[in-house]
């Protein structure tokens, strides 16, 4: 699968496939859902997000990757 920020991903799949079974999505991919998380689930503003970002404690994947 390809991944927008880090490019070509091998994901392992299992070779059973069940007929009726409902098709398995993909894993998120690496801080697709960071904001989400951050602002929804842990209720850090977007002022409070930015100050991460401007400290290094917030990271795109292509800069984790690199």
């Amino acid at each position: 699968m390809d991944d927008p920020e880090v490019g070509r991903v091998c994901l392992p799949s299992s070779p059973l496939r069940l007929t009726d079974a409902p098709a398995l999505k993909p894993s998120p991919f690496l801080n697709q859902h960071k904001e989400e998380v951050l602002g929804g689930i842990f209720g850090f503003s977007t002022a409070a997000r930015a100050a991460l970002r401007k400290a290094g404690a917030i990271r795109s994947a292509a800069q984790v990757k690199g």
